[in-house]
């Protein structure tokens, strides 16, 4: 099996808050993930369509700002031509993943990190699995937030999301920065981030939250 063909789908605005949790995001705890937006992946979609001109754009916002208030940047991305002890029990349901090609296995264009950013090999669902993330942000950082956006909502974003929870890292779900198979599977991973494990808020409350916090300060 490998990733179906995506069909487009409008960009889920909902109302996320949950009113169990008053987190709110600060530059000097944050840490930005950008999730596994390479070309293998979004060549599933067309990419002219909803939801990912607004994915993009509101990716492109978020990182902006994070240069703006110096909040670490990380990418993850797959490497191309895995090997089968590596690439373990992703093939029982992906297949054998992503050729080693460079205009496969790049970052998209219009999100290229810079020299500044940090760009981990993606191995698992979760960003966290055999790299070096939680170390980073604990140990050298010194955060202990992490927003999330990217690909696939329900896959990776999601699980990177339950394991930074289980990290003792508040993870910021950004809802209309992540896309996904279907807007049945975005509303789910949503709707499952925001009841178990993460603050969920659009690009917009996202940024007002960061904005305040320099203002207050």
């Amino acid at each position: 099996m490998t990733i179906p063909k995506i069909q487009s789908y409008p960009m889920p605005h909902i109302s996320t808050k949950n009113e169990k949790i008053t987190w709110e995001a600060a530059p000097t705890r944050s840490v930005l993930l950008i999730h596994d937006m390479q070309n293998y992946f979004l060549n599933y979609y067309d990419q002219k369509q909803a939801p990912i001109p607004e994915l993009i754009t509101n990716i492109q916002r978020i990182k902006k700002l994070a240069a703006e208030l110096n909040i670490p940047v990380v990418y993850t991305a797959q490497p191309g031509n895995q090997l089968p002890k590596d690439r373990a029990l992703l093939t029982d349901f992906w297949g054998d993943g992503l050729r080693e090609d460079d205009e496969i296995t790049a970052i998209t264009d219009a999100l290229a990190p810079t020299q500044r950013d940090t760009v981990m090999t993606k191995w698992r669902y979760s960003a966290f699995k055999k790299s070096n993330l939680e170390e980073l942000m604990k140990d050298v950082w010194n955060r202990d937030q992490l927003i999330i956006c990217g690909i696939y909502a329900h896959i990776g974003c999601l699980l990177t999301a339950a394991d930074a929870f289980m990290n003792d890292i508040q993870p910021f779900y950004v809802t209309d920065a992540v896309a996904d198979f279907s807007e049945e599977d975005h509303r789910m991973a949503i709707r499952y981030a925001r009841e178990k494990c993460a603050a969920t808020l659009q690009t917009e409350a996202l940024v007002e939250q960061l904005e305040a916090y320099v203002v207050a300060k």
